[in-house]
């Protein structure tokens, strides 16, 4: 994705034109997470079990310049390209 494509937003239908993009906006690579344990197995309920991959990862901010509102930032993963700027 780069400024000028053509940007589709599936969760509305809207069409739309990139006017900017702030890379790395927003979001982790990796997390401290519970794998879910009963309490009785834990030494210390407040301490991670693992490291692992975010869902996400870390996502780019896009601000789309609609044909039918005024501009809006939305995240990258939410849009989809039309076409490509040259």
């Amino acid at each position: 994705m780069r400024t000028g494509d053509l940007v589709y937003e599936a969760a509305t239908g809207r069409l739309g034109i990139v006017e900017k993009i702030d890379k790395d906006f927003h979001g982790a690579r990796q997390a401290f997470k519970h794998l879910g344990r009963p309490r009785e197995y834990c030494v210390d309920s407040t301490v991670a079990d693992v490291v692992s991959p975010t869902q996400h990862g870390i996502c780019d901010r896009v601000m789309v310049c609609w044909t039918d509102g005024p501009p809006e930032y939305l995240e990258s993963h939410e849009l989809e390209v039309v076409s490509e700027a040259r």
